[in-house]
This record gives C-alpha cells, sequence and structure tokens, in this order.
C-alpha cells in the first residue's frame, strides 16, 4: 500500500448522473460523496452508469492520486478511498470495455481542512459551446475571495452570471481574474458562471484555477475542485 491513501469497494450506491450524460452512449463520469473530506474520512465515489450505455461488464480502474499507478481495479460501480495527507487530489477513473476500449475522467478533490473551495461543474451544449459553473463554499468567514480561472488555448470566454463579483477578462494572460469584495461568512456560497466557446477543434481542454482569499490577514489559496477537463 502507498504512502497517503487507502481504498475500499463499498456496495452503497451514490445517485451520480449529470442531466447531459443520460442521452450519451459511452462516457466515463462519477462522483465523489463530497469534494472537502477529512484526513482519514472514507470518501465514497459513484460511477455514473447511466453514461455507460448498453457496453455490458466493465472493468473500473482508480488512480485516487494520479501518479500512473492504478490503486483499485474492480467490476464494481462503486468504490471508496481513505486519504491520509492535507492536500489537491486528482482523482482519475478509467472505465475499460470487453473489448478492450477505455474512456476516462479525472475530477479534483482537496482533502483537509481549507477556509473555502471551489467545485467546478461542465455542461457540454449541442450547439458546441461549454456551460461552466464555479460555486465556492466558504468553511471560515474571509474576506476578498479571489478566484482566478485559466480559459484553455482556442477558446473565448463569456461570463453569464458573475454572482455579484468583479471580474476582469485578463487576454494577455488568459485569465479570468474574479473578486468578491464583501466579506463572507462560513456557511455562505458564491457562485460564477461563464460559457466557452472554441475556435477549433481539440481533443482536450484542460481547465484549472484557484480559489483565494484572507482570513484573520492571512491568505489562503487552493485549486478549484471538480472538473478537470472539458468532457
Amino acid at each position: 500500500m502507498r504512502k497517503g491513501i487507502r481504498t475500499g469497494i463499498f456496495g452503497l450506491l451514490i445517485a451520480a448522473a449529470s442531466a447531459w450524460a443520460a442521452s450519451a452512449a459511452w462516457q466515463a463520469d462519477f462522483t465523489p460523496a463530497t469534494f472537502n473530506p477529512g484526513v482519514g474520512d472514507v470518501v465514497n465515489f459513484a460511477v455514473c452508469e447511466t453514461c455507460l450505455g448498453s457496453g455490458g461488464a466493465y472493468r473500473y480502474l482508480w488512480d485516487f492520486n494520479s501518479d500512473g499507478v492504478v490503486d483499485l481495479n474492480t467490476d464494481s460501480t462503486v468504490a471508496a478511498c481513505t486519504f491520509d495527507a492535507t492536500g489537491f487530489y486528482e482523482v482519475k477513473l478509467t472505465i475499460q470495455d470487453l473489448g478492450g476500449r477505455e474512456v476516462t475522467r479525472s475530477k479534483g478533490i482537496y482533502v483537509g481542512p481549507v477556509p473555502a473551495y471551489g467545485v467546478r461543474q461542465v455542461l457540454p451544449q449541442e450547439d458546441g459551446t461549454v456551460f461552466v459553473s464555479i460555486s465556492i463554499m466558504l468553511n471560515s468567514s474571509a474576506v476578498a475571495i479571489g478566484l482566478v480561472e485559466e480559459i484553455p488555448a482556442g477558446c473565448q470566454l463569456e461570463i453569464i452570471d458573475a454572482g455579484g463579483a468583479i471580474t476582469n477578462l485578463n487576454t494577455e494572460m488568459r485569465q479570468l481574474e474574479v473578486t468578491w469584495a464583501s466579506q463572507v461568512e462560513a456557511g455562505d456560497e458564491l457562485t460564477l458562471t461563464y460559457r466557452l466557446y472554441s475556435n477549433y477543434a481539440t481533443q482536450t481542454r484542460q481547465l484549472s484555477g484557484e480559489v483565494s482569499g484572507y482570513v484573520g490577514g492571512a491568505r489562503f489559496a487552493d485549486s478549484v475542485c471538480g472538473e478537470l477537463a472539458v468532457p
């Protein structure tokens, strides 16, 4: 067993499906029980079964810290992992069908105490655009909550709803810069939505961003959890 994670299989099914995925014939998708577990907590992961179509039997290969080593190889659509260290983890699921074909999906989670964390959701549209929503959950009272979201190469970004924030599209750095100026309290949630327009076809459009802010005069920053690429 490698340092940092412990794995297992659970029989408890967790509801997991994006609205758009139900019509997809062959997709990899999954949902963690939480995007901000505590160190040592058991985190359940549920595969979106409606995303698999009618392909029959599958193998589910889990790499819970994206080091390229499979931590769990199972035929169960539900798995679990215990993370033994604080930090951001990229969880990767690879699904294999009987013919040897593979599809993958990666999502980020943040383990351990943090004043605030963001979760990114992605919804591809029929017209080829991509709707992105980022929700920032506050675990502590904080001020000057900020978000920097990288704009993928070959894409243009349109803000749909800034959620009361001050925004700036930094075209030179290819970043969306967002700031909520007012103080926020523990339990509050901030949400921003935007749309991506692709100028040309790309195989992978990676998504990355950072949530930051100040608690008691000290700055914190952590990577945005949830979707890490446009499916």
